[in-house]
């Protein structure tokens, strides 16, 4: 199971523009993620149209948060990207050949509960505060 690059340095942003109070220019987001801004600007589109950080165009403009961390949590920032935690293809919702009969099915369909209960519902608050129990 790895997650994508894209939802990593997507909540990384998230996480250093949660660390400041104003936006954050292209710049100094980059030197502080190593990316290049080219690259934040692509990260930055799918972010912003969910409505998690907004855009200050401009010469002095960036980027910054659109609500405060503690109401941002790691599931928004998968949906933004329109990605989701597949732990295995063996569950019942995920239409498995056994179905039923499966007797490890409940274990994995348990695994993906623990994620959507517990590590998808941590903000970026939490994330900055390294307070990973909720």
């Amino acid at each position: 199971m790895k997650i994508n690059t894209k939802i990593r340095y997507g909540l990384r942003m998230m996480v250093v523009l949660g660390e400041e109070d104003d936006k954050i220019n292209t710049e100094v987001l980059g030197e502080k993620m190593l990316v290049s801004p080219k690259y934040l600007r692509k990260l930055a589109g799918p972010l912003e149209r969910a409505g998690l950080i907004k855009s200050i165009q401009g010469k002095f403009g960036g980027y910054k948060l659109a609500k405060k961390p503690e109401e941002i949590n790691i599931s928004m920032v998968f949906d933004a990207y329109e990605e989701s935690l597949n732990i295995s293809g063996c569950t019942k919702n995920m239409g498995c050949l056994l179905g039923e009969t499966c007797i490890t099915a409940g274990l994995w369909e348990h695994f993906e509960k623990l994620i959507k209960d517990q590590f998808f519902k941590i903000s970026i608050k939490n994330i900055i505060d390294n307070e990973y129990s909720i």
